[in-house]
């Protein structure tokens, strides 16, 4: 890589910095390319030289967070698929940039329907990876016989609930630290057979 596309890239990931700091604070809703030109100390223009738009930016931003969550995941899953880790593992994840993850559950029902329908796909294979463990372990006698798509669906939600009402819940601090263990444990002693039930 020469300098001329080294400086190129150190600028595109000046960009992508800025902006999720930036979405962070503001909302992606709120937050304009011209802001966050500002905010990198570069012309709004050599903005649009690295993205086409504003969703571009947030798609990017996104991808490169639920990526990182996903080969995680799909990690702790290949070494051993076990439930109640793998949403540990992801609630910690979340936890970390949960500014950005607050204002995606809040706002996620007002963006443009093209740029839900990317940010919802990328969403989906996060939950691809709890479908499967879960599903495993139906077949393997150790979680109930229930619909799993709803399953997953009800713990996302919860998540979802409680990321986009973090305001409400807490007035400093995590929302996740805060009620990580009661999803968790709550998850975890739904979808569980009863060991009792098992032995009869």
């Amino acid at each position: 890589m020469n300098k001329r596309q080294q400086q190129k890239q150190k600028t595109r990931e000046l960009i992508l910095k800025t902006a999720k700091e930036e979405f962070s604070k503001n909302g992606f809703l709120n937050t304009t390319t011209s802001q966050i030109a500002q905010s990198a100390g570069i012309a709004h223009g050599t903005l649009f030289l690295h993205f086409n738009n504003k969703n571009a930016l947030i798609v990017e931003i996104l991808d490169i967070e639920l990526d990182q969550i996903s080969a995680s995941i799909q990690k702790l899953v290949t070494e051993a698929a076990d439930l109640e880790q793998m949403l540990i593992l992801y609630l910690n994840m979340l936890q970390e940039d949960e500014e950005l993850f607050s204002v995606l559950a809040r706002e996620l029902p007002f963006y443009p329907d093209e740029l839900r329908r990317l940010i919802l796909f990328r969403d989906s294979l996060i939950r691809s990876h709890f479908h499967k463990v879960i599903q495993a372990g139906i077949k393997a006698g150790k979680y109930r016989s229930l619909h799993v798509t709803s399953a997953v669906s009800f713990l996302f939600g919860t998540i979802n609930y409680y990321l986009s009402l973090k305001n409400i819940f807490i007035t400093d601090g995590s929302v996740i630290e805060k009620f990580k263990t009661s999803i968790v444990s709550t998850f975890t002693t739904l979808i569980t057979c009863d060991q009792g039930a098992n032995n009869e």
